[in-house]
């Protein structure tokens, strides 16, 4: 959602909101996302400062990934909390520097998404072979048995 400043002022600190969103237009470009549900957001703005805001996210969104073994559509949810600081001031670090006279929070919701969505995913369970690897260990040569107990 974009918040032109001067609105932001008129405000009750806590703001709190929530909205859908079709994040489709850019999470298209993703080779592995092949669709996606409507996200839902969970947005609560909080004054910190002159120009500077605290938004708390909580978002929910079902993305559908390809498997990276067998190709097939992979259902993968995404429940996460979120926090992003938006600020005019470009002395503070680790925040949003907003450009003009307008918070936009969309592109930390894409952010988040994309930082919670994993790099792979699979549904193909590989067989375990450190099993048969253990196995093979105990398994010793006669004519060295005897050296086993010199260790």
């Amino acid at each position: 959602m974009k918040f032109a400043l001067a609105q932001l002022g008129n405000f009750k600190m806590p703001y709190s909101y929530d909205e859908e969103l079709d994040l489709s237009e850019e999470l298209n470009g993703f080779e592995d996302i092949l669709s996606l549900d409507t996200c839902y957001v969970h947005t609560m703005i909080k004054d910190r400062g002159e120009n500077t805001w605290l938004c708390e996210f909580k978002i929910k969104i079902r993305l559908t990934l390809q498997d990276s073994v067998s190709l097939d559509e992979i259902a993968y949810d995404i429940d996460v909390k979120s926090e992003e600081i938006f600020t005019k001031d470009e002395s503070i670090e680790d925040a949003t520097i907003i450009e003009g006279l307008t918070l936009d929070t969309r592109e930390a919701i894409i952010s988040a998404i994309l930082e919670n969505k994993p790099a792979s995913q699979s549904s193909y369970e590989f067989d375990d072979e450190s099993e048969e690897d253990e196995e093979e260990e105990e398994k010793i040569n006669p004519a060295f048995a005897s050296l086993k107990d010199l260790l």
